[in-house]
């Protein structure tokens, strides 16, 4: 998939995939508790299956402790900075 997909299909989801790869683009690393947190879910299973769904698009990597962004990764968050920038334009 190319990032202008990958884009698109977090958009599809913007209270889901979009804001828990957005809470791991924001960090250096973040572990599944972190993101527990910040997501604001009482149940694990959300998050669960967000990250899962990030991994398997090859977004995010999970390491020893926590989860980053692959390359690919990176270049999808650049290209929502682009977007959030070109719009404070408008």
């Amino acid at each position: 998939m190319g990032v202008a997909e990958d884009i698109e299909w977090l958009n599809d989801d913007e209270e889901g995939l979009r804001k828990v790869f957005l809470f791991i683009a924001g960090k250096a690393g973040v572990t599944l508790r972190g993101l527990k947190e910040l997501y604001g879910s009482k149940d694990w299973w959300p998050v669960k299956s967000y990250v899962r769904a990030l991994v398997d698009r090859g977004l995010v990597v999970e390491r020893e402790t926590d989860y980053v962004l692959t390359e690919h990764g990176k270049k999808v968050r650049e290209g929502f900075r682009a977007i959030e920038y070109v719009q404070e334009l408008i």
